[in-house]
């Protein structure tokens, strides 16, 4: 049972708004406040409680309409006996409808107008998570909360499944003596004799064998000491045991259906997370979306055997949406990505990566190109350029000339060569990212004519460094970035040839600012050949930023290219 389609009306600051789903995971991006987590909120709303509240509301004279479609697998159709879509089996379009804040959500089918039951509604056992939770008071056996519920209830499954008593785990005798010589002590205290307060023993042994256990690492570290990254991932992955849980025996078994082809129970599962990605480092966001996609697509031996142990369930039906401002923690797949955006007017849209239709070249064309270039769906402007070089060189451009690219949203990305910039292009075009493209001039011919794609002045980056390079700066680069390599010495004999001499003992930039500009001039004419030689030699982020760092002008080109990016960003809604 898969979340496939949603339309939104008059809800926060969702309205008139159309969702399409990846049936597997969906990450849901876009910029601070502008209704992703509102989103995660409407579907707990919708599949977990009766009704929504007064400010959830838009408009207080209009009703909340959500229309959804859920894809449905063959052993999921009974579910909805006859109502379905008409024109696919496996489809079923529901309507939700709460006309005012005193009233309760009421469900029906689209087509035919039956009401459909809440409780069939909330088997698709919708699980809600978000980085506000307070791993320390869940992360306990004897703390019956949260995910606490389901530790606690291992112990209380394993007393109820040995028949065991207090007195298996402890020497009633023993604990007499104890209370004895604490209520001693304490009977000396007034207000413990006034109110006859004293020490007793637990009589519930659930309770009394909870607090006997508490979670550690291999240096016996206790949970609560250890950081959030580690309590978070633990808390995630609970959650959904901890949902199995707080289902009554008549929910679960409700929910619950039979693969006659394998005879395994299944149950439907669909998870909303809340920005997982905090407390977690990079390859720890990657392992953890990775590790929950490996559960709910039944490819967690451990996770599943778990499942059939204490809910007899052996087979989940699962989809994942999440919300996430991190670009470590998405997939490398375009199509798994719903972007929250502004349109020219300032009014919210949605642009979903399942809808995105590419020629086939294109699509594994981007495919190859997206675990480098997640970074830009984050961004309010990208610069797209073939290689590290510029890559490297641009940020320093930025600051050189005073732009703090970050306050602006605007990322420059290395597209991997020049024919990946128009797909890219295209790409982030299809979700509304403001973009511009840098390409070598050798390439113009084949690509002229793109929108927003522009040419370097020379031939290559290389050329327009060489010609806003004065051949002192260039000279006093190599001296200082390679003072052990001496490679500017092997420009002594080129500036011989034209009656320039210079002491090689000494450093070779200075002897030059008593020369007249002329002949600077026709030394750096003599030197283009080799200038252009050592650059693209000396490819690389770091020889870019070197490069940006000491060129004696940032070229027109670039600068043209970040004042045009500034404009679109300040302009952007």
């Amino acid at each position: 049972m898969k979340i496939s389609k949603l339309e939104i009306s008059n809800y926060r600051n969702l309205n008139e708004i159309k969702i399409r789903f990846h049936p597997n995971i969906n990450f849901i991006i876009g910029e601070n406040n502008i209704g992703k987590s509102n989103l995660l909120d409407l579907l707990n709303i919708l599949f977990n409680r009766n009704n929504f509240a007064e400010p959830d509301f838009q408009d207080l004279d209009k009703q909340i309409d959500v229309k959804f479609s859920l894809e449905l697998s063959e052993i999921e159709q009974g579910f909805f006996e006859d109502l379905f879509d008409p024109s696919e089996r496996g489809k079923i379009n529901i309507v939700a409808i709460q006309e005012s804040p005193d009233e309760e959500i009421k469900f029906h089918h689209e087509e035919s107008g039956t009401a459909i039951s809440k409780k069939i509604i909330r088997c698709v056992n919708y699980i809600s998570y978000d980085s506000l939770r307070n791993p320390p008071s869940e992360l306990s056996f004897s703390k019956n909360k949260g995910v606490g519920k389901f530790l606690n209830h291992i112990i209380v499954r394993y007393l109820k499944d040995t028949n065991l008593q207090d007195t298996d785990f402890i020497i009633p005798e023993k604990i007499g003596e104890l209370l004895t010589q604490v209520n001693q002590s304490l009977q000396k205290i007034k207000s413990f004799k006034d109110f006859s307060v004293q020490a007793v023993g637990e009589s519930n042994k659930e309770n009394l064998l909870a607090k006997l256990i508490l979670l550690a690492d291999s240096n016996n570290q206790s949970l609560d000491k250890l950081g959030y990254g580690v309590q978070f991932s633990i808390i995630i992955t609970l959650s959904i045991l901890e949902r199995l849980l707080s289902l009554n025996k008549q929910h679960l078994e409700r929910c619950t259906i039979k693969d006659d082809l394998d005879s395994e129970n299944c149950i439907p599962i669909l998870i909303g997370l809340d920005e997982p990605e905090i407390h977690l480092h990079p390859y720890a966001q990657r392992s953890l979306i990775k590790y929950l996609d490996r559960i709910v697509s039944n490819k967690e031996p451990d996770f599943i055997s778990l499942l059939e142990d204490i809910f007899k369930v052996s087979k989940l039906l699962g989809q994942i949406l999440v919300v996430s401002h991190s670009p470590n923690i998405l997939l490398n797949d375009y199509r798994h990505l719903i972007r929250f955006c502004k349109d020219d007017a300032g009014v919210l849209i949605v642009k979903n990566g399942i809808d995105i239709d590419l020629e086939e070249k294109i699509e594994k064309q981007l495919l190859k190109n997206l675990p480098y270039v997640k970074e830009a769906f984050f961004s309010k402007v990208v610069i797209l350029v073939e290689g590290e070089s510029e890559l490297g060189a641009l940020p320093i451009f930025f600051e050189r000339l005073g732009i703090d690219s970050d306050e602006l949203g605007i990322s420059v990305i290395q597209a991997g060569g020049a024919e990946s910039i128009p797909p890219l292009m295209k790409l982030l075009d299809k979700f509304s990212i403001l973009n511009l493209g840098l390409m070598d001039t050798d390439k113009k011919t084949v690509h002229v004519g793109i929108p927003n794609l522009h040419f370097t002045q020379g031939i290559d980056f290389e050329e327009d460094m060489y010609h806003s390079f004065d051949i002192i700066d260039y000279i006093k680069y190599l001296e200082e970035e390679y003072p052990d390599e001496r490679k500017a010495h092997c420009f002594i004999g080129k500036a011989r040839d034209i009656e320039i001499i210079f002491d090689p003992k000494d450093l070779i930039h200075p002897q030059l600012n008593s020369l007249p500009s002329d002949k600077i001039q026709e030394l750096k004419e003599t030197l283009k050949d080799d200038i252009l030689r050592g650059m693209k030699s000396r490819k690389g982020i770091i020889c870019g930023r070197d490069l940006g760092s000491y060129v004696t002008e940032v070229p027109q080109i670039y600068e043209d290219l970040i004042k045009k990016a500034v404009e679109l960003s300040t302009n952007a809604k």
